[in-house]
């Protein structure tokens, strides 16, 4: 009888252990071929949450490399927390012009953009998505998403 009840009380246990801890941490070895371990990682499970602290220290300000027609072009930091720069390296002497409008389509800011190191000023404006387009000549143009914080 008393290892019945032994018997229950582990079933029990077992079933309420596998209730209160649904996730379990997985982890992943790498070897040599001598069998001695390498590196050991863990794979986070659907469940599992980061740190809010882990993912902000690992946000590095990227600048965004892209071009326009066969003009180069650099955008950061986006998203930015005010000042924006973009460089247009190789600018012609075609006109160019950045324009900045809202998601409503709204223009907000166009200026020309006459030097090859520019710079839009979103302080003064709310945080949210701006769409930035550049123009150079009639018919190079690109639009891109920019975030302001």
């Amino acid at each position: 009888m008393r290892t019945f009840l032994t018997a229950m009380f582990l079933l029990v246990a077992g079933m309420l252990t596998s209730v209160v801890c649904p996730a379990q941490t997985t982890y992943k070895f790498t070897y040599d071929a001598s069998g001695n371990r390498l590196t050991r990682a863990v794979i986070l499970l659907k469940s599992a949450t980061i740190p809010v602290d882990t993912l902000q220290a690992k946000q590095v300000e990227k600048p965004l490399d892209d071009q326009i027609g066969l003009q180069k072009t650099r955008i950061y930091p986006n998203p930015t927390k005010g000042l924006l720069r973009i460089d247009l390296p190789a600018l012609t002497e075609q006109e160019a012009t950045i324009s900045l409008h809202d998601t409503n389509g709204r223009l907000i800011i166009q200026q020309p953009a006459i030097e090859l190191n520019n710079e839009l000023n979103l302080t003064v404006y709310p945080s949210g998505v701006y769409i930035m387009i550049i123009q150079i000549g009639q018919n190079d143009r690109k639009e891109w998403k920019i975030i302001k914080q």
